[in-house]
């Protein structure tokens, strides 16, 4: 297939390169991880491209670059000079010219601040306009486009702008699925688009020269665990077992005082148990499950104690479900008269030194809890109060795996902590979500031909393209990942190099099952955790 011969134009500063000093011109664009470069061999002739010389390049000149065929030179790279190297021997000499995009600018600056309740574009924005410097719009059309996603708070100290934009691309969503590429574009606009969602009009279709398809299992993960927020409680709400004497998980009674009842005295909710004693030793109010439950994942023991009165210690018992009078733990401390305040204590196996143990206690078998009050003498008078009685301090979790995959590929783990979520369905749509990203292998292509013929408009990373491989019975479209050009003076070639990539998107499912909660999507992060 015949193409027209390439065509180049290039200039930095107030000078013009001539395409017949061109020896060798590489372009290489990158999106998201990385940004765009470029590397021109010119001939040097008497010193023209070097210091005094008639087209003095220097380092930190601006600059741009063109690439086409026949009437069609479309521009490639708004760049930068970064580095010149001058090569010579005794008949001849050159300069190699390199440098980046003008997205070299997203290094230059680190940020140290807070963004609360941002929308992830805002932060995008925010960072272009006051630190980095690049344009975002064109005739009046914003660049960077809208998110689903809102931050509660991002946290930063000297963290690179780059670093962040990138975060905020991996991590926010749009009509449910995760992520997002940015670019600089070849006229120099910065670019902030969700993934996928650009499709370039080049047909490859009869151009493909070479190329190099590869499925790989690497990146596949068939058993999926999330761990979400260390919040998990029972009771779940964290107060129904004082807010009714009866709750549905159990019941409360009086073991060594006078009178039970429910009072409008509390710190949550609506009401504390309230256990008043007379012409007793102790106050002990007594809460027996329905079921027994196993408290051994939980963190801690919570509660608000408050005594009035004579009383002046507090003390819990947890008793195991075969015998109340032998198997038990105890934990005791001191309160102050007549102020609510709350005893976070310790519990399971590795807190066991701060209990009492007697008989046969089982953390794993919990069935009847009591919360006591000592009075002073056999005789005293006094009351407590009881509200937010719970066991918390569990991660919410859930795990998903597709056995299919297991069979193919073996048994492949990926286990992650996402401090977002806040109940077990939360971590098992985010784990469904990544299961059915990672499940399957990912297919990497990457393609050269000299005769792609992109007219005016140039393949760009980030968008979408069409490729079809009879021979490997591969169609559909790939995401292109980079782009190189490649123009050669000697063999009067234009080589484009894509890099490509297919694999499944990321489904946002777990961010639209915190949309009411907006304050649970709060991602918090400090320099060096990027």
């Amino acid at each position: 297939m015949s193409v027209e011969i390439p065509k180049l134009s290039a200039a930095f500063g107030q000078y013009s390169i001539p395409q017949a000093d061109v020896i060798e011109c590489r372009v290489h664009l990158g999106c998201t991880k990385e940004v765009s470069s470029f590397e021109l061999l010119l001939q040097n002739w008497n010193g023209k491209y070097s210091p005094g010389g008639s087209i003095p390049l220097a380092v930190g000149m601006d600059g741009s670059i063109s690439i086409g065929r026949g009437t069609n030179v479309p521009q490639i790279i708004t760049c930068r000079i970064e580095s010149l190297r001058y090569i010579s021997t005794p008949v001849e000499n050159y300069v190699r010219v390199a440098g980046r995009c003008v997205g070299e600018r997203l290094f230059r600056r680190v940020f140290t601040g807070t963004f609360i309740n941002q929308k992830g574009e805002d932060i995008v924005k925010h960072l272009l306009d006051y630190y980095v410097g690049l344009s975002h719009t064109r005739d009046s059309t914003e660049l960077v486009e809208a998110t689903d996603t809102t931050y509660a708070k991002l946290e930063y100290k000297d963290t690179p702008v780059f670093d962040i934009i990138k975060y905020i691309a991996e991590s926010a969503d749009k009509q449910g699925v995760i992520g997002y590429d940015f670019r600089v574009a070849p006229d120099g606009k910065f670019e902030f688009f969700p993934r996928l969602s650009k499709t370039s009009s080049v047909s490859l279709s009869e151009r493909i020269e070479e190329y190099e398809y590869c499925k790989d299992i690497h990146r596949v993960r068939n058993k999926i665990t999330i761990y979400g927020a260390a919040d998990k409680s029972v009771p779940l709400d964290k107060d129904a077992w004082t807010e009714s004497l009866t709750p549905a998980d159990g019941e409360w009674s009086i073991l060594i005082g006078t009178q039970l009842t429910l009072d409008s005295d509390r710190v949550r909710g609506n009401y504390s148990v309230k256990l008043y004693g007379s012409g007793v030793s102790e106050l002990s109010a007594v809460f027996t499950l329905n079921n027994a439950i196993d408290v051994s994942p939980y963190k801690h023991l919570n509660l608000w104690h408050k005594i009035g009165g004579e009383a002046y210690n507090g003390y819990i018992l947890l008793y195991s479900t075969t015998n109340y009078e032998n198997h038990y733990a105890t934990h005791a401390y001191t309160l102050d008269k007549d102020s609510w305040q709350t005893v976070q204590i310790p519990i399971g196996k590795e807190a066991e030194d701060r209990w009492k143990i007697r008989g046969d206690f089982s953390w794993s078998n919990i069935k009847r809890i009591r919360v006591a009050a000592d009075l002073p003498g056999m005789s005293g008078t006094g009351t407590e109060w009881i509200d937010g009685l719970f066991f918390g301090g569990r991660r919410y979790s859930a795990i998903e795996q597709d056995i299919s995959s297991q069979n193919a590929y073996g048994l492949r783990e990926l286990t992650e902590t996402d401090e977002e979520l806040y109940s077990d369905n939360e971590c098992s749509l985010r784990a469904k979500a990544l299961l059915n990203h990672l499940k399957n292998p990912a297919e990497h292509l990457t393609v050269r031909s000299t005769v792609i013929d992109y007219g005016a408009t140039p393949l760009l990373p980030g968008d979408k393209i069409h490729v079809t491989l009879p021979n490997e019975n591969v169609s559909g479209y790939f995401r292109i990942i980079s782009v190189e050009y490649h123009v050669d003076a000697k063999t009067q070639t234009l080589e484009v190099t894509l890099e490509l990539g297919r694999e499944a998107p990321l489904l946002a499912d777990y961010l639209y099952a915190l949309k009411s909660k907006t304050s649970h999507l709060s991602r918090y992060k400090v320099a060096g955790l990027i």
